[in-house]
């Protein structure tokens, strides 16, 4: 095992937070108004380059950890009941993406371009001018989070890299839970504040869902 010192996360710290902050930032209505104002040419292919970017940029963290050491290990029953923990919040992230992987990732919006020539009506995303109620969303404010997190909770094999990725991710999906949602208010206003009083942030509330 490996002797893994504090100063060995010090560089894939930093990129983590770079990511963050270009993550936020290139996600900023104001900015992206602004740079597609000034720019209105890249507009079918803003969202492709911001998660282009954004895997390139999570690419370098992980290539930038340290040599890892495994912390604990399950085996037998508990191990099997994990994965299948992992695979439902998998499947459970997918279904709430189901329908929008194409638009999600950018590829509808540079196909969309692509075929007719048209520059979209929209920003980044169609699906920005609605509030989404529907699916997970009626249980729980951020499902992706929440499911994203109990992926990385719930491995098997726990590792000091991972443990690692898993707190920085719990910090940040609580901390950008804070400002999407304080834009979230900006773009719906009364409508987003009920909705936040009914629903949850992360954990669903299983009393409110039995009654329904």
């Amino acid at each position: 095992m490996p002797i893994l010192s504090i100063t060995d996360y010090i560089p894939p710290l930093l990129l983590f937070v770079l990511f963050c902050v270009t993550h936020s930032f290139f996600a900023s209505q104001k900015v992206k108004i602004r740079l597609l104002d000034i720019l209105p040419a890249i507009k079918p292919f803003y969202r492709l380059a911001y998660n282009i970017l954004a895997l390139i940029l999570l690419a370098l963290f992980i290539l930038a950890l340290p040599a890892d050491a495994t912390l604990y290990k399950t085996s037998g029953f508990l191990f099997a009941l994990l994965v299948i923990v992992q695979i439902s919040a998998a499947v459970s992230a997918l279904l709430t993406l189901k329908g929008q992987g194409a638009e999600f990732s950018g590829l509808q919006q540079l196909s969309a371009y692509v075929r007719s020539g048209k520059m979209p009506g929209y920003l980044d995303e169609s699906r920005r001018g609605r509030l989404q109620r529907s699916g997970f969303y009626q249980y729980m404010r951020h499902p992706l989070y929440t499911f994203s997190m109990i992926i990385l909770i719930a491995s098997p094999i726990m590792t000091a890299n991972l443990a690692f990725i898993t707190i920085l991710a719990g910090i940040y999906f609580y901390t950008g839970s804070f400002f999407e949602e304080r834009g979230l208010v900006k773009r719906f206003g009364i409508d987003f504040e009920q909705y936040r009083a009914e629903v949850p942030r992360f954990l669903p509330n299983i009393s409110a869902i039995i009654k329904k």
